[in-house]
């Protein structure tokens, strides 16, 4: 960041007073710029024994599979952003949506909020964000064609142990030197 959003004034990285961490500050009017990370809402959804699954028409990582997912806007609730993303990435109808899992991204600064829910309609079709859908059983997945880590974390984790319990999963993803990235499970 370069210059005040307030006053168009220059800004400097330095810890505002009150404060214990580096932010933004117009040198000008004093205006704190805050930095948060990003929350990506998404859903697995299901039906029958088939998960939805969406072939990326974006970058990043263009023509590979994802659940539906993306970033919030505001004033929207995380489930009505789940719902949102489905809608527009798949065409998909999902049903009530039930929080599966939090999976935190430090590396690059996102929140990952997966529901879990059952599709009320069989009828999808690609939305302007897909290539491709596609209703698959865990044999089916393309597991070596997966967009991102915590996509499949998210259905490793839904495949080896279901929604039954209720349990909310947690886990946290780092990147390593080389570019992969390790994955914390948080009890």
């Amino acid at each position: 960041m370069n210059y005040c959003s307030q006053c168009g004034q220059a800004v400097s990285l330095r810890v505002p007073a009150g404060d214990n961490r580096e932010r933004f500050v117009c040198d000008a009017c004093d205006i704190v710029h805050y930095q948060n990370p990003n929350n990506v809402a998404g859903a697995i959804l299901t039906w029958e024994d088939k998960v939805l699954l969406c072939k990326r028409a974006i970058e990043p990582c263009y023509g590979l599979w994802t659940l539906p997912a993306g970033f919030m806007e505001n004033n929207e609730s995380v489930h009505q952003a789940a719902a949102r993303e489905s809608i527009e990435e798949a065409n998909a109808e999902p049903g009530h949506l039930s929080l599966f899992g939090v999976f935190s991204m430090p590396y690059i600064s996102q929140v990952y909020l997966m529901f879990y829910g059952e599709l009320l309609s069989e009828k999808i079709s690609a939305g302007i964000e897909s290539l491709d859908v596609g209703l698959f059983t865990q044999d089916q997945i393309p597991w070596d064609e997966m967009a991102f880590p915590v996509v499949k974390h998210c259905l490793e984790l839904f495949f080896e142990h279901g929604v039954d319990s209720g349990k909310v999963h947690q886990a946290r993803f780092n990147r390593l030197p080389n570019r992969e990235v390790e994955i914390f499970t948080e009890l």
